[in-house]
């Protein structure tokens, strides 16, 4: 008898909260790259360059990387430097750039860092969130 009533229940909270399934995020994924230790900078060329971006955001993995700054590229038409001067560590969810124009299309993104002695070399995966009205019809990973 309480079974049914809570599955009435439940499907009528669902239903009358549609923004509880629809507050995710879905961040494309741009490229990637395993740090050459090297090297003191490298270059991730966005897999996607035709969409429009308006947020940035880079993950770690394996080991953390002290980042002195990133420099992106956009769709020919000039680039923004942003100084890190700080560690990036796989612990921490990741690390956001807002564009300063509400959508813009990438073409790459360098990474200059300083070299240290790793265990293993860090691999850095970087992923866009969209412009609002960018057609969703890429693979993408809600977070």
């Amino acid at each position: 008898m309480i079974r049914p009533f809570l599955c009435f229940a439940l499907l009528l909270a669902l239903t009358a909260c549609p923004c509880l399934l629809a507050s995710g995020q879905f961040w494309d994924f741009l490229g990637h790259t395993q740090i050459d230790g090297s090297q003191d900078h490298m270059k991730i060329r966005i897999v996607r360059p035709e969409l429009l971006y308006r947020t940035v955001q880079m993950r770690v993995t394996d080991e953390a990387i002290f980042l002195d700054r990133l420099v992106l590229h956009f769709d020919g038409k000039g680039f923004q430097q942003v100084t890190v001067n700080g560690r990036i560590s796989p612990s921490e969810k990741s690390y956001m750039i807002e564009l300063p124009q509400e959508g813009r299309a990438l073409e790459s993104v360098e990474l200059w860092y300083y070299k240290e002695p790793w265990g293993h070399t860090p691999k850095v995966s970087l992923y866009g969130l969209r412009k609002q009205d960018t057609p969703a019809d890429s693979i993408a990973e809600k977070d």
